[in-house]
């Protein structure tokens, strides 16, 4: 069987015109970066020009294309050995031997620091790779014909997203890949606050986005519906990889293969390489080499060694979309900060009232003011003395957050637990059944204990994140409860 790097059938052709350069020349001036399938290759003896032909290492080169190599001293005979083929050559000779036949080298293979080097059009000729000059670049791209061949299948798939953000191109672009005509799928990072977008095709067509269909925080994914659907193939996805496997990192700039280390057993929904930081957009489709869609980039760590990818899987819960008619879909719009009117709370003041209408209702004594936050201590929907805060979007002057503190040296667990059942009654009869909890007094970091519970709504629900909790502080000999609404925004036409 023909292995992964072998698989090379494409056609080849290197000439490069370095009309200032004659001879060798081995300075940084004349080396030509040369990357194989999208890798910068970092050899120990650099790739130099002679005669108006790149010269590389042998040994880097053939090896990085699934070649053995093997140098025989005494008469300087190189044998380069992969599956299906055997060349041979000789330093100071222009003859070479590919299984037997005799090939004429346009430059002899030289010696330099200890190096065979050979031009990079034989190697092509030899091994099948293709071989290109990129003179906008000045680099050499050499690609397996497999992975050539994919990233020809997957490119047209492949989109650029233009979030629009206060009326404009977003600066930093996201990509996606098209799930059917008419849906494309990314990630929330994205579209994250997008008020609008704008895909870009391979062939520099665009289309307008209608709005977001679904959207997962905690998948880090998003569907979007266009405005007119497009004729391609859509990508096909899959959760078939495993640590060490090659796949290919593709945007509408460029295609880069990368090694998979799996990181399921930490976070379910991500994965990561060990490739340095490549991908220039947000949500760059990792595919695998039998073309299928595994992931979408998200994050990379400080030193850029590692970059994160959402598992494309989690987009499956939303495959009865795909095959519906573009009619059919219907989209939530796109994102807007300010709801649409004021969101009510269990206290007198709601989410979105101006910072007037703030001020005149808060009964409490004005403690702290550093626009767009109110500080304010006295009474509050948790107790006599308590603490509340406010936050406002500081352009439209409209309230997005608040917070409340109640804290009491005199209370017992059983009084703590009584007061926070009660507050969790009023809350789900207000906002309905709190999306996560934490009802049992379980010790934290060694030295409170403490309940929760958290309301999250979903991307299309107009409704804040609401947090409530209690603790024993037990340094301070306190119960202290707090109480968070925090407004991000929701999708809406």
């Amino acid at each position: 069987m023909k292995s992964r790097m072998k698989a090379l059938s494409l056609g080849l052709g290197l000439s490069l015109s370095i009309t200032s350069l004659t001879g060798l020349e081995a300075s940084a001036a004349t080396t030509i970066p040369v990357y194989v399938n999208g890798i910068k290759q970092m050899y120990d003896q650099p790739p130099v020009v002679k005669d108006y032909r790149t010269l590389v290492p042998i040994r880097g080169i053939s090896e990085n294309l699934g070649a053995s190599v093997q140098y025989r001293s005494t008469d300087q005979t190189v044998t380069i050995k992969d599956e299906e083929t055997t060349v041979k050559l000789k330093v100071g000779s222009k003859t070479a031997y590919i299984n037997g036949e005799k090939k004429t080298l346009d430059v002899a293979a030289l010696a330099m620091n200890n190096r065979t080097m050979v031009p990079l059009r034989f190697v092509g000729e030899a091994l099948g790779a293709k071989v290109v000059y990129d003179s906008k670049t000045q680099r050499v791209l050499i690609s397996s014909s497999e992975f050539a061949e994919l990233v020809q299948k997957n490119k047209e798939k492949v989109v650029t997203i233009h979030k629009i953000k206060h009326g404009q191109r977003y600066v930093y672009r996201g990509a996606g890949v098209f799930v059917s005509p008419s849906l494309v799928l990314t990630t929330e990072t994205a579209v994250h606050q997008g008020e609008g977008a704008v895909i870009e095709m391979s062939n520099g067509k665009e289309v307008t986005v209608e709005g977001v269909v679904e959207l997962d925080k905690d998948k880090n994914l998003a569907l979007l519906k266009l405005s007119t659907p497009v004729n391609v193939q859509p990508v096909r996805i899959s959760n078939e990889f495993k640590a060490g496997d090659k796949a290919i990192s593709l945007s509408s700039k460029e295609a880069v293969e990368i090694e998979i280390e799996d990181f399921s057993n930490f976070i379910v929904n991500k994965f990561y390489t060990n490739t340095r930081f490549t991908n220039l957009f947000f949500s760059t489709p990792l595919f695998n080499y039998a073309g299928e869609l595994i992931g979408l980039s998200t994050e990379r760590d400080g030193d850029d060694s590692v970059e994160f990818f959402e598992r494309s899987v989690g987009a499956k819960d939303w495959s009865s979309y795909f095959s519906k008619n573009h009619a059919d879909i219907a989209t939530s719009g796109f994102f807007e900060k300010l709801p649409f009117k004021p969101i009510k709370t269990i206290g007198d003041i709601s989410l979105g009232m101006s910072d007037t209408t703030v001020r005149s209702l808060e009964k409490g004594k004005l403690g702290e003011e550093s626009y767009p936050y109110l500080v304010y201590d006295g009474e509050n929907v948790l107790g006599s003395d308590g603490r509340t805060g406010y936050g406002f979007w500081p352009k439209e002057r409209s309230l997005q957050t608040i917070e409340y503190h109640y804290a009491s040296e005199n209370m017992t667990k059983e009084e703590a637990t009584q007061k926070y059942q009660e507050l969790m009654q009023e809350l789900e009869a207000l906002h309905g059944k709190a999306s996560e909890t934490d009802s049992t007094w379980e010790t934290e970091e060694g030295y409170y204990e403490g309940l929760n519970a958290t309301w999250q709504p979903k991307f299309n629900e107009e409704q804040p994140i609401i947090l409530l909790g209690v603790e024993n502080n037990k340094n301070l000999n306190q119960y202290r409860f707090s109480l968070y609404y925090i407004f991000q925004g929701s999708y809406r036409k």
